[in-house]
């Protein structure tokens, strides 16, 4: 399932894509098994890549189940804050360069 939290544009003509125009142009299904479709503005092929959602669900695995089991844990050598900003970071650098992709 396709973590889009922030309005995509296309890489053809720079128009917003949201999930609402494309359940309104029938095209949602299509997007959320990230198969390519049709832009709804220009009709080019545009694809929703799966690296960008990676490094987000990575980003939060760290910071919501490793920093805090570390802290727990207590473990010496690795610092429970540092790894918890570590995932915080992957988790916005994901959501940031986030963006559909020419098909």
């Amino acid at each position: 399932m396709a973590l889009v939290l922030k309005s995509l544009r296309c890489p053809h003509c720079q128009q917003p894509v949201d999930k609402p125009l494309l359940k309104e142009r029938g095209l949602l299904q299509t997007f959320l098994k990230r198969k390519p479709f049709p832009c709804p503005h220009c009709e080019e092929q545009v694809v929703l890549p799966e690296k960008y959602e990676t490094l987000i669900s990575v980003g939060i695995l760290i910071s919501v189940i490793l920093a805090p089991l570390l802290l727990i844990w207590e473990v010496s050598f690795l610092d429970s804050r540092a790894v918890f900003g570590l995932g915080a970071a992957l988790a916005i650098t994901g959501l940031i360069t986030q963006k559909l992709d020419k098909a």
